[in-house]
């Protein structure tokens, strides 16, 4: 292990599960447990629960679940030591880490390097901005852009000087690795292999942060008509484009506060709704939206406003992302500028409070789409079928029934077409595309677990949460009769923890580097699969249900076996394979 057992178990017992989560995700309060919408899949109705006296989190939609340091590492997409230094960092608790196997101790050690290179090189295009005669040109065009001092400061605005070799020189003077540089997409390999030449020049420099305050990346922006106008760092082990939002690092408290976050498309559209008071806004890096981009914002506010230019690019835009914000089921508006405007130039002409009563109009992802529908047919007859067409591909995607409904009833009043035809279209494009996955959905639903398995799942979950019974366990030996070698894995796992200590099903966890077998964990330790009244009397009864039905069937078959044997029976053979195919079957759950 690269971090030892004692201090993991240290990390998940001083930590708190709910406040950690809560940074991430919004919970609110019903009964025991906290629920809010799960992270890690498309849902409206939430299904994600954290429980705090168990320090764990289960969703009961995606089967997502384990302890905070699991969380952790599936919502950052990093490993598992850097997941146990980031709560360690948190709760002040210091790590002596063990040795650590060759190729994990090269990624952590790229991750850091790259981190650290990135945070070195803001300050350099930092101080480039500042450079009285290299400078000059930039801080004035960030001047006549309305960006100010405070803006500058608190987002680390650069300059990269129009020099082939500033970064190179730099790596140079500071014996930084250029291998790591080039990784970093910071600098280039010429064509003729005789050196390297920086990727930014002559360019206004903006920092890109994640979630943690690192730098993750750059994006830079020319100040005259020179072609391409924005280059961004390339994807790194530290910059993923799909999961990283500009300004999410400054702007996830105030999108907590108003339960609402507008989304742009530029840094300069960020910063100046930012620098106007509208701090609930973040920018997508000029990139397409992604699943995992919204899944991050949900943790932040209920409420989403795409603000897009007027032009056929904004609107195009527009179109394309809202896709993904039907299907991860979120409340979306989209503000459609008036024409000749983006975000940064309508707010610097007109105010927040202009930009204001302009977002408190913005249209839902359905009248957007209809009155684009409208502009490009018309409503002639023809114009209004050809509306129908393109309406009911959206509106089959939207999962909430009543919602479909009354977005059905709007669209028949809008052209003027009897609803029952529009609802009929709607069905037939819902089941063109949802038949076979409702069937397998069906499929899935009618199979019954067998008994063995159901009788074993409460065995766990009885240990995990009673963990007085677990002498009763041992005693038995119940565990070597288990179909299931998963669970007889798990529930060794368990009886190996001293069910006297407190905090028992954290230190369980502390035991489990398998990601599956916390998930399964989570789900025992939640779901209730006993009656609480009498513990070790329902322990005593599924021990002995689960005894007698294994020695039942073994002896069964053997019996069947012997006795094929004995009358030379050509159903013999038969029974063989039958008896070795449900052994492999229940050895593979």
């Amino acid at each position: 292990m690269y971090i030892p057992e004692e201090k993991i178990s240290e990390i998940l017992n001083t930590s708190d599960i709910v406040d950690i989560i809560s940074e991430s995700v919004i919970l609110k309060k019903s009964g025991r447990n906290f629920f809010g919408l799960c992270p890690f899949h498309s849902e409206k109705t939430p299904s994600f629960s954290v429980n705090a006296s168990k320090q764990i989190f289960h969703c009961f939609g995606c089967s997502a679940g384990g302890n905070v340091l699991s969380f952790i590492m599936k919502y950052h997409g990093i490993t598992f030591p850097e997941a146990a230094k980031m709560v360690a960092r948190k709760y002040n608790i210091t790590i002596e880490t063990k040795e650590i196997n060759p190729s994990k101790r090269r990624e952590l050690h790229l991750k850091e390097s790259l981190f650290r290179l990135n945070k070195t090189i803001m300050g350099v295009y930092f101080d480039g901005l500042k450079n009285l005669n290299k400078g000059e040109k930039a801080e004035k065009y960030l001047k006549q852009r309305g960006i100010s001092e405070d803006t500058i400061e608190q987002f680390r605005l650069g300059f990269s000087i129009d020099n082939w070799d500033t970064i190179v020189k730099v790596l140079k003077e500071q014996k930084i690795s250029k291998n790591i540089a080039v990784q970093c997409g910071l600098i280039l390999e010429r064509k003729q292999k005789n050196g390297y030449y920086d990727r930014f020049r002559n360019r206004i420099m903006f920092p890109i942060f994640d979630i943690n305050m690192q730098v993750a990346g750059f994006g830079g922006r020319v100040m005259d008509d020179a072609m391409p106008k924005y280059m961004n760092s390339p994807e790194t082990p530290v910059y993923n484009k799909s999961r990283i939002l500009y300004g999410l690092h400054a702007a996830k408290q105030f999108c907590r506060q108003e339960g609402l976050v507008y989304i742009v498309e530029g840094y300069f559209d960020f910063l100046s709704l930012y620098q106007h008071g509208i701090k609930n806004t973040v920018a997508s890096l000029g990139t397409a939206l992604t699943p995992d981009h919204v899944r991050i914002l949900k943790g932040y506010a209920a409420k989403m406003v795409l603000v897009f230019d007027s032009d056929a690019a904004g609107i195009n835009a527009a179109k394309r992302s809202i896709k993904i914000f039907m299907k991860e089921g979120v409340d979306t508006r989209i503000l459609v500028l008036p024409e000749g405007n983006d975000p940064d130039s309508y707010m610097v002409k007109h105010g927040p409070e202009a930009f204001n009563a302009l977002a408190s109009n913005a249209k839902t992802i359905m009248q957007f789409l209809l009155q684009v529908s409208i502009d490009s047919h018309g409503l002639s007859v023809e114009g209004r079928i050809r509306i129908l067409d393109d309406m009911k591909q959206q509106l089959s995607l939207i999962q909430d029934s009543a919602l479909r409904s009354l977005y059905i009833k709007e669209l028949a009043e809008n052209l003027n077409i009897d609803e029952k035809a529009v609802l009929e279209k709607v069905r037939e494009q819902y089941l063109k595309h949802n038949t076979k996955k409702l069937s397998w959905i069906d499929e899935k639903k009618d199979e019954e677990k067998p008994e063995s398995d159901r009788r074993e799942e409460q065995m766990i979950s009885m240990m995990l949460n009673c963990p007085e019974i677990i002498d009763e366990i041992k005693n038995s030996e119940v565990l070597e009769y288990f179909y299931s070698e998963k669970l007889k894995h798990i529930g060794k796992k368990i009886i190996s923890v001293d069910p006297c200590k407190k905090a028992f099903i954290t230190n369980v966890m502390a035991r489990i580097a398998n990601n599956e077998d916390q998930e399964l964990i989570a789900s025992y330790a939640m779901n209730s699969f006993f009656s609480e009244q009498d513990v070790h009397q329902t322990a005593r009864s599924i021990i002995n249900r689960i005894i007698r039905v294994r020695k039942r069937k073994e002896n069964t078959l053997t019996s069947k076996i012997i006795s094929a044997e004995k009358g030379c029976d050509s159903e013999l053979m038969e029974l063989l394979k039958q008896k070795q195919a449900e052994i492999q079957q229940l050895q593979n759950r």
